[in-house]
Parts: structure tokens; sequence; C-alpha cells
């Protein structure tokens, strides 16, 4: 760089250096271009600011995933009770005896029922999976409200009468046709229960069971009642037109 030197007359000697115009007008220009810059990296930098606080407030505002829902059969998995569906009571016939025929005026004081069995009833569970029996039957039986009467538990058949029949009964005085039977309320019940074991779903199942056992003597021709089995004997064996 070249310096120019003036002379100034009021003090002589003393020499003072000066920058050509061109020279500032360069300054100016490199301030200027510095001021610009500095202008624009600030505003990147607000920019950026600015979207970073914004996808902040969207990362905020999004809503969080909704839980999966839970399956009826998972609800049911955790849920160790026994669920009753639908519970079926039916009077049912277990054993009938021969049809004895006293005719008018014919002596027949004692006379021999044998007993023909109809059908095996026994109590016990069906399951699509492993389940205790016992719980099931006390539950049953709570959630029927039998009034004291006691449902046969797992395993329990009617019993039937054995070689001696239903004994010997004294008919004297009597005319018609007679049955000797036995019923018993038959019950059949639906029911759903918790998952058992490492199973995935509830486990469904039916119960057989039996309560009431009823033992009697119907005659033909008369209303039979309501006894369960009674009526069933009586369509089963009894003549429309009974002799007497």
């Amino acid at each position: 760089m070249h310096k120019y030197i003036s002379w100034n007359s009021n003090s002589i000697g003393s020499i003072s250096c000066k920058k050509p115009a061109h020279g500032r007008k360069a300054a100016g220009r490199r301030a200027a271009g510095l001021r610009r810059a500095a202008v624009l990296a600030a505003t990147a930098l607000v920019a950026t600011a600015c979207t970073a606080s914004s996808q902040g407030k969207e990362a905020k505002a999004a809503p969080s995933p909704r839980p999966t829902a839970v399956s009826v059969a998972e609800r049911a998995c955790k849920d160790p009770r026994i669920h009753w569906g639908k519970i079926r009571t039916e009077g049912k016939l277990i054993a009938v005896s021969q049809l004895v025929r006293v005719k008018k005026g014919e002596g027949a004081a004692d006379i021999t029922f044998h007993a023909i069995p109809v059908r095996k009833v026994t109590a016990g569970v069906a399951a699509s999976g492993k389940v205790p029996a016992a719980p099931v039957f006390s539950s049953l039986e709570r959630h029927m409200s039998l009034g004291g009467k006691s449902l046969a538990h797992n395993g329990e058949s009617v019993p039937l009468p054995g070689a001696a029949g239903f004994g010997t009964a004294d008919m004297t005085g009597k005319t018609g046709d007679y049955l000797s039977v036995i019923g018993v309320q038959v019950v059949e019940a639906s029911f759903v229960q918790g998952c058992a074991g490492n199973e995935k779903s509830p486990v469904h199942g039916t119960v057989t069971t039996w309560y009431g056992k009823t033992q009697g003597m119907i005659k033909c021709g008369r209303n039979p009642g309501t006894q369960p089995g009674f009526r069933e004997a009586y369509d089963r064996a009894c003549e429309e037109d009974p002799q007497t």
C-alpha cells in the first residue's frame, strides 16, 4: 500500500497517512457484505429453531396409540369363574315295571312288580378342556337354587332296582292296569370357564346330572301327574282304553 504524505502548514514536520477514497468504498462494501451474511445466518438459525419447535409441538400433539382391544376369549381366560348358560330340566323315566292287569273280582292280593330299565343317567362333565368336576357341580347347584335338593355329583348314577324289582304290592280291592315307575329330573347345563393350563381360549362344557328321584305306582286311565318320568311311563305302556 502506498502512503501519501500531506503537509499541514500549522504543524510543519507532522506526517498523516490517509487511505484513498476507493479503499474506503471497498471497505464499506465488505462491511455491508458481512452484515448481509450475518443477517442470513441469523435468519437461518431462526428458521431452524422454528422448524424444531414446530416438530416438537407436532410430536406432542400426536395422539398416543390406542391400547389393543382385549378379546372376549382373553377376558374369559382372566376370569376363573364359571358362567352358566342355558339350563334345561326334564323329567325322565329310569325304570318301569311290566303292566299289571287286575280284573274285577280277581283275587290278587300280592303282585310282584319287576323292574325294566329304560335309561341310565350318570352325572358327568363334557368339556373342551380339563376342568375340575367338583367345583363345576357345586357351582351349578348354587346357581339353580333347588330349595335344599342336591344334585348328583360326578360319576353318580340313578340307582336301579335289583333282582327284587319294585317288590310285591298288595292289590286287594284294586282293578285296572298298573305300573310301577322310577323317574328323576335330568339336568343339562352349558357353561364357560376361564382358560385351563396354557390354552388360549376359555373352556366350554356341558354338565349332565339329576335330582329328585321319585318311585311310585300309576294306574292307566288316570292322570299320571307331574312326577318326573310318570307321564313317559304312562305313554309307553298304557292303552287308550284300559281294561278293568
